[in-house]
């Protein structure tokens, strides 16, 4: 292989999942992702990706080499932020990827003590819910423990969800509920038991977004403690129903275990679940 270059490209679609989010992560178009995959795919000898409804998936054939060049991708960066200056890292960037409610309600307010405390280290927030991979992510917070992959898993916390409505909001089993990506997973269904078992009437993607939603139409929403306390009118709907609770852990690709950078990341999120006192 005369351009090592190519496997950046590939590495970027497997992470990604589509030629243009690999363009995109790697600041070109996608006609030259795809060409560099081609010529790739000729020195190989195979279709390089399957496309399906779910997106771009890599060919068994390669998954050896897109795990030795992933790992190679994350020994590399390791390498460069240890270079930096030791055991503290002085400046670089780190990709997290993280539940809405989580950046919103828990990592946005402590922004200002991890940019006083490192101030030359970026960071970049990406919406990522029951997904098990990191993709184009340097570590992730996620309400399923993976169970695949040479990631280190590291438990940090839980968030207490429940269904929050106004002493004045409708008992008559209206509410406002997750969009049916999050149907199956426990804080909906535990959400339709409490509102005994019928459809949300409103229907939205984040947590967040159920807080305003409850707050214009004043019907029951289902949400994080820690969103609800913002509003201090917001009570439980049924005050004798029982918290749901979801289990979060940070994770990221064992290469980077030595990684000072995404350590120093790491060791901030999980601090910002030991300080707050309202999950």
């Amino acid at each position: 292989m005369k351009n090592w270059d190519d496997l950046r490209y590939l590495i970027a679609v497997h992470k990604t999942g589509s030629m243009s989010a690999a363009a995109r992560l790697l600041d070109t178009n996608p006609a030259t992702v795809s060409r560099r995959l081609g010529r790739l795919g000729e020195v190989l000898g195979c279709d390089l990706f399957i496309k399906t409804p779910e997106g771009w998936i890599a060919n068994e054939s390669i998954a050896d080499l897109i795990e030795s060049a992933t790992t190679f991708e994350h020994q590399i960066a390791t390498y460069l932020n240890t270079g930096q200056s030791g055991e503290y890292p002085s400046h670089g960037n780190i990709a997290v990827g993280c539940p809405p409610s989580i950046m919103s309600y828990l990592l946005y307010p402590e922004l200002s003590r991890f940019s006083a405390q490192w101030p030359n280290v970026s960071l970049v927030f990406n919406s990522q819910m029951f997904t098990e991979a990191l993709g184009e992510n340097d570590l992730i917070v996620v309400p399923v423990r993976p169970t695949q992959g040479r990631l280190v898993v590291r438990y940090v916390g839980k968030m207490r969800l429940n269904v929050y409505a106004y002493p004045d909001s409708p008992h008559d089993g209206h509410w406002i509920g997750l969009i049916k990506q999050h149907e199956s997973q426990p804080p909906m269904q535990g959400a339709r038991v409490i509102m005994g078992g019928r459809d949300p009437d409103f229907r939205v993607e984040t947590m967040s977004e159920v807080l305003s939603t409850v707050q214009s139409t004043r019907l029951p929403g289902l949400m994080p403690a820690i969103a609800a306390a913002r509003d201090k009118a917001l009570v439980k709907y049924d005050p004798e129903s029982r918290d749901i609770e979801s289990q979060l852990y940070l994770c990221f690709h064992e290469t980077r275990r030595r990684d000072p950078l995404l350590r120093a990341v790491a060791d901030w999120i999980a601090d910002c679940f030991t300080n707050a006192t309202e999950l």
